[in-house]
């Protein structure tokens, strides 16, 4: 299997450091380039039972622009059309029948092998991972991806086969829910939280008037709301 997802940007990766201390005891997040996936421990091999994901998809076709390649004429031609701005794959891409008949293309195929085999599970900055202690040598890991258009935005990416092999069965983590394709929401609303608190801060630490002070709190479906007050 090769169940490769995205989760949402992070913008602030001391604020997930810090979430990921505080609500998920066994993992860690650490700096580090790749992270561990299906594809990763098969030669960088991708079955092909789910389409590329968009973050993905979209770094392939940046590749084969610089190659001088139309790959909006060369997409159509296979019979698939590609949003006109190719930033919009990341939320917009293209499905597994769609994949199919690219990949009939002999350099759409080359691109694709080479995304697998050399990018997907080495191009993270930061890595969340068990710690050594819980030695779970089976488990996959998430990487934080650097956003290839939006600097200082981070993807999160994992393999969440087999609840990524138990990664996403970690305290605080959020085990991914085959009904909407979600996978762990625990950490992301924490991480939400912890983010915009941080920004808050920043703003009352600076002396902006509309921000004198705030109040958290945690609604009774866990649901975090955060009120903020201008200085009276």
């Amino acid at each position: 299997m090769s169940h490769l997802a995205s989760g949402f940007c992070v913008t602030d990766i001391e604020a997930l450091a810090l979430t990921v201390k505080e609500k998920c005891p066994e993992l860690e997040l650490v700096k580090q380039k790749t992270y561990r996936t299906w594809t990763t421990d098969h030669g960088g091999r991708l079955v092909g039972d789910y389409p590329l994901p968009g973050l993905y998809q979209l770094k392939m076709m940046a590749v084969l622009k610089r190659q001088g390649i139309d790959v909006h004429a060369k997409a159509e031609a296979q019979g698939v059309k590609l949003p006109a701005n190719l930033a919009e794959l990341e939320l917009k891409s293209w499905d597994l029948a769609q994949q199919k008949l690219l990949l009939q293309d002999a350099e759409f195929k080359a691109a694709y092998e080479k995304i697998c085999s050399e990018t997907v599970g080495q191009d993270a900055e930061f890595v969340i991972r068990y710690k050594q202690s819980h030695n779970n040598t089976k488990a996959y890991e998430i990487g934080l991806i650097p956003h290839p258009i939006r600097k200082g935005e981070y993807v999160m990416m994992t393999d969440f086969y087999a609840q990524g092999n138990g990664l996403l069965n970690a305290k605080g983590m959020g085990q991914h829910k085959y009904k909407d394709g979600s996978w762990g929401g625990e950490l992301k609303q924490a991480y939400a939280g912890m983010a915009a608190e941080r920004a808050i801060i920043s703003q009352i630490k600076a002396g902006n008037p509309e921000y004198g002070r705030y109040e958290k709190t945690v609604l009774p479906d866990g649901k975090i709301k955060i009120e903020v007050f201008p200085r009276s």
